[in-house]
């Protein structure tokens, strides 16, 4: 039927299914007083280049991969459970959250700032 293996790959590719489904889910971010924001860091630490800023009650676009950086463990939030489940785990101290800005690029939040929806 298809003896060329370019047709036969290009074939492959088109009806394969996803490597990874959209990993994204959204957020709003809380608890930032009036005269702060939310920074969305590089790296998952206080020190890291701050590459977009967030004020209260705004959206935000997170992957569910969150990380204690004083145990060093990282974790993900499941998609399928409450906000409040999720949060419960997201608002304990040292936990970062990753998440992407507007214009694509990864960061990091600290996930106490942010309410799962």
């Amino acid at each position: 039927m298809f003896k060329n293996p370019l047709i036969l790959a290009a074939l492959a590719a088109a009806f394969a299914p996803p490597a990874f489904a959209s990993a994204f889910w959204a957020g709003e971010v809380i608890n930032v007083s009036g005269d702060d924001v939310l920074n969305l860091r590089k790296w998952p630490a206080a020190y890291s280049q701050v590459i977009h800023e967030y004020d209260n009650g705004d959206n935000i676009s997170l992957t569910g991969r969150c990380k204690n950086t004083a145990t060093n463990v990282s974790f993900y939030i499941d998609g399928s459970q409450s906000a409040s489940w999720k949060y419960n785990r997201m608002k304990k101290a040292n936990v970062w959250c990753q998440a992407m800005s507007p214009d694509a690029g990864l960061g990091w939040v600290r996930g106490k700032y942010v309410w799962p929806q």
